[in-house]
């Protein structure tokens, strides 16, 4: 092995000076393109059990140098939780290395993972955008996945608090982020009682992100004045990710009650799907965040068990799979796919009562997204929604043709340009018996002369 393994004895150092100083050294080897980087990669086989059966030669003789490796990249883990400095350099380290998953598969250790997650969702960790790369990559692995969408991670709730947020994540201990001020650690003192602290309960890591996703966007956190300290921009690649599997994606469409509530509170109707607090960023400043939006309802939209979730607009309601006597809220994507589409033309007054009320009498400053491969996502999820005669529908009766009709008077794209006429197509044409046939049954409309919902066939 290279000289620079001798390094690795470094890692785990009482001494911070030399941690930090071995941590230097190594991190500018990790990145893909750097001729040491095998350094640190295991082998396939590395840290599986060898009981039973008889290991291959070449994992024999190998076996020793995959122990060292595999040390080192627990001493990075445990880096991770170190000061600011050193902490930065593990993670950004292991960033690099995960995108690999012989790295990666070691690093969903559920104790390191509980970890990452609380520390990302926690408000006051200064680092919590590197480890929402971390979390990008060690879910781009599609079979580690279910390793974070199955995860719970425990949630103290300070529900009398002033302080944002009402609550603490024990589990985000580190010595780069600060403990809420209103946290009692039971270990050592009795519960703050004026603040209300409850026992620890344990609560969806998916449902923690999501939230710390949110307030990510929120005003004052790219300054430094916000209700977090980090942006979190790529946990939308980790939504993007779960939306992906059959498996997973109902994480995201399955209503949730308000967080930090339990997922076993009582029904409400302020219960929504996590997808709806995610597809609202498909216009914001960031391209990770909007990309990684408009990539959760394109995964969504390829299956036809979500598309009453993304039809239903603001009045209308789905009917949950696993009680179809419950009926609740959708996600209404397409104000938020047209908007990238529109720029600041104007409509006929006839034209523009069709479209989603968010999308009408836009400002003359308006701007197109500017980015090709997320416009053409963008039509690719329209000819997904149009898939079906109840999508195809719902397209006409709220100005999609208006829209990219504008679009295609100013769009340069070859592909897009095909892409819209094949919508057009769709659009455009006549509806048979065979075609009508392929209704969404699991969306229900509101009948406007009752106002009760009912399912409607069209």
């Amino acid at each position: 092995m290279s000289s620079l393994t001798e390094l690795f004895e470094f890692l785990d150092s009482p001494n911070p000076a030399a941690r930090h100083l071995a941590l230097q050294n190594l991190v500018g080897h990790t990145p893909k393109a750097s001729p040491e980087r095998h350094i640190f990669i295991p082998s396939s086989f590395a840290g599986q059990a060898s009981g039973g059966g008889l290991l291959p030669n070449k994992r024999k003789e190998g076996q020793e140098v995959d122990d060292i490796k595999l040390k080192a990249l627990r001493d990075l883990t445990d880096l991770c939780k170190d000061q600011a400095p050193i902490a930065h350099d593990a993670i950004s380290a292991l960033v690099n290395l995960s995108d690999t998953l012989a790295v990666a598969k070691h690093l969903v250790d559920n104790e390191f993972l509980i970890w990452l997650v609380s520390y990302t969702a926690n408000t006051t960790s200064p680092l919590s955008p590197l480890t929402s790369m971390l979390l990008s990559n060690i879910t781009s692995h599609p079979s580690l996945v279910s390793s974070l969408t199955n995860l719970t991670i425990p949630l103290v709730s300070l529900p009398k608090s002033k302080h944002y947020p009402a609550y603490y994540l024990p589990a985000s201990a580190s010595s780069s982020s600060t403990v809420h001020p209103d946290y009692r650690d039971p270990s050592f003192l009795p519960a703050n009682e004026e603040v209300g602290q409850t026992d620890e309960v344990y609560i969806d890591g998916v449902r923690a992100l999501v939230q710390a996703f949110e307030d990510g966007a929120s005003e004052g956190v790219k300054e430094g004045k916000g209700k977090r300290k980090g942006e979190c921009h790529f946990l939308a690649s980790v939504f993007a990710n779960i939306s992906m599997a059959p498996s997973t994606r109902p994480l995201l469409l399955t209503p949730r009650p308000p967080f930090p509530q339990p997922s076993e509170a009582d029904p409400s109707d302020d219960d929504e799907p996590l997808l709806s607090k995610i597809v609202v960023y498909t216009e914001h400043p960031d391209t990770i965040r909007r990309g990684g939006s408009l990539g959760c309802i394109k995964n969504c939209a390829m299956d036809r068990g979500s598309m009453g979730w993304l039809l239903a607009s603001e009045n209308d309601r789905v009917r949950l799979p696993s009680d179809p006597t419950r009926r609740v809220k959708g996600v209404d994507v397409l104000p938020y796919v047209l908007a990238p589409l529109m720029g600041p033309e104007e409509y006929d007054i006839d034209e523009m009562e069709t479209l989603p009320p968010t999308l009408q009498f836009l400002p003359p400053e308006k701007q197109r997204e500017k980015d090709t491969v997320l416009r053409m996502m963008c039509l690719e999820i329209l000819l997904l929604l149009a898939t079906t005669f109840t999508g195809r529908e719902a397209l006409r009766s709220r100005g999609v043709y208006w829209v990219i009709r504008e679009l295609h008077k100013v769009e340069k794209d070859e592909q897009i340009l095909g892409s819209i006429e094949r919508l057009v197509n769709l659009l455009q044409r006549d509806e048979g018996n065979d075609t009508k046939d392929d209704h969404v049954k699991e969306l229900v409309k509101v009948d406007d002369e009752d106002d009760e919902l009912n399912v409607i066939e069209v």
